[in-house]
């Protein structure tokens, strides 16, 4: 057992001052893992919202075979990820990671990225949520209420369910991925059943496909459709047996996404036809889940599917304010951050105060924003969402590095899983990046030159937390050797 696993399996016996536990109870299942994964993910979301922009300003009937490579690089990924979550299994997830691997000055500056991309993802998802929520009440009902006061009601009962154990949060995800699926397998059986072989045309398999139109593109929404794929490690401390389920809980949630995007896409490619969708126009990109809905199903179930994208989102800006709050945790505990935020409830075993500050802040955010009267989903939204990806993915770069780093001297060190894999991983995920920070307009939805420069803010918590880390090396060398030992 390394010193990491030792830390942590002695953690639920250390408090940090009356009686207050440092760790938290170990309650999630592989099953519930999985969930939380896929609820990150948000797959009905990203059906909907992302892959329309996919197929129309990217590289068009062959937006599978996209989803094939982002699917291909994401389970590469997964592999060494994998390896450390058997290895190390404290919360901290990438930065714990990038830490042992890197070295912990390179670890906190991968900090500053994670505390920043899942932070300001959480009042971009209530931005996000509060428009949807407007415009499924204006259209269903007919109520009329600003979009600030539907982000607001999110924000108590997200809240509320950040401060009570992880398992409870876990039950209310499950019903949510459960509804999303089934609605989605129901529709894609429809328009199989109404089209028949034409639901799968040949030409979405043309590999030549992929490079016509912008693949770049693409290939870079394929990937934004995998954010909060590495969840399951932040949660490791909460898992019944981390060294195995966070593994497969990573595992399981890929091969049930990528089946689901490269299937659906290629429905949704044979619903439209294949020489239609060059064609559509650019207002009606938004919409072509509905007008399918509407066509091949009724317009009931396009209603369903409405409402449904409500919880989607809901679902998954919990998960991001969990993982979030996590973060804080972790370094609260170690002290790099205040130490309260390295409490957790006597009684819940929640991160109590992290999950409040991750509440705080973004209520301070998309309130800001409701007040300077920026668009909660164009101006708000898509923006944070798209910082967040960018921060994800720079991450999952490093900790592809750091896997070959940590290993390279393991006794039980294996040519696949710790080279190979994460080599093969972090070409791909650079090639990600490059679209990424090129098409930034595709994930931020806005043409402004100073919201599409907003990736050089990672650069900027990149820096930052390696300055705080030297600076901690020096003046404060007890807290710098608990970032590798996990020990505060």
């Amino acid at each position: 057992m390394t010193q990491a696993n030792e830390a942590a399996s002695s953690g639920s016996g250390r408090s940090l001052s009356e009686g207050q536990p440092v760790a938290l109870p170990r309650s999630l299942s592989t099953f519930r893992l999985a969930v939380f994964v896929i609820a990150a993910v948000a797959p009905l979301a990203c059906v909907i919202g992302v892959l329309p922009v996919a197929l129309v300003f990217g590289s068009g009937t062959a937006l599978p075979l996209a989803f094939v490579v982002a699917t291909v690089v994401t389970a590469l990924f997964a592999v060494g990820y994998s390896a450390f979550s058997r290895e190390v299994v404290t919360g901290g997830a990438f930065y714990t990671y990038i830490a042992r691997g890197l070295g912990p000055v390179m670890g906190l500056g991968a900090a500053g990225v994670a505390v920043v991309s899942y932070t300001m993802f959480v009042p971009g998802g209530f931005g996000y949520l509060g428009y949807m929520m407007q415009t499924t009440f204006s259209d269903l009902l007919g109520v009329h209420l600003h979009w600030v006061i539907y982000s607001l009601i999110a924000w108590i009962i997200i809240g509320f369910f950040g401060l009570r154990q992880i398992d409870f949060s876990a039950r209310v995800v499950l019903v949510v991925i459960v509804i999303e699926f089934l609605l989605l397998l129901f529709f894609d059986a429809v328009l199989v059943g109404r089209l028949g072989s034409a639901a799968f045309p040949i030409q979405s398999l043309d590999i030549t496909g992929l490079t016509g139109g912008a693949p770049g593109v693409a290939i870079l929404l394929a990937f934004t459709c995998y954010f909060g794929i590495e969840s399951a490690a932040l949660f490791s401390e909460e898992a019944k047996s981390p060294q195995k389920s966070v593994a497969r809980a990573t595992y399981i949630a890929i091969l049930i996404i990528g089946i689901f995007y490269f299937v659906t896409s290629w429905i949704t490619v044979g619903g439209i036809g294949p020489d239609k969708i060059k064609g559509i126009p650019e207002a009606d990109v938004g919409l072509i889940y509905f007008k399918l809905s509407d066509r091949y199903v009724s317009g009931a179930f396009t209603t369903i599917i409405q409402t449904a994208l409500v919880t989607s989102m809901f679902a998954t800006v919990l998960s991001m304010h969990n993982v979030a709050a996590r973060y804080l945790f972790v370094l609260g505990r170690q002290g790099c951050l205040p130490r309260v935020l390295g409490r957790a409830h006597p009684v819940h075993g929640s991160p109590t105060a992290a999950s409040a500050t991750v509440s705080v802040v973004a209520l301070v955010v998309f309130t800001s924003a409701a007040y300077l009267g920026l668009h909660p989903m164009l101006g708000l939204g898509l923006i944070a969402l798209g910082f967040a990806a960018v921060g994800v993915m720079f991450m999952q770069a490093l900790t592809s590095l750091a896997v070959v780093s940590y290993f390279r001297k393991h006794p039980e060190r294996h040519l696949w899983q710790h080279v190979i894999a994460p080599i093969l991983a972090f070409l791909g995920l650079l090639v990600a990046l490059y679209f990424a920070i090129k098409n930034f307009e595709f994930l931020s939805g806005s043409h402004n030159p100073v919201v599409n420069r907003l990736p050089i803010g990672i650069l900027v918590a990149m820096v930052a937390g390696i300055g705080f880390a030297l600076w901690l090396r020096r003046y404060r060398p007890d807290r710098f050797a608990a970032i590798q030992l996990d020990e505060s």
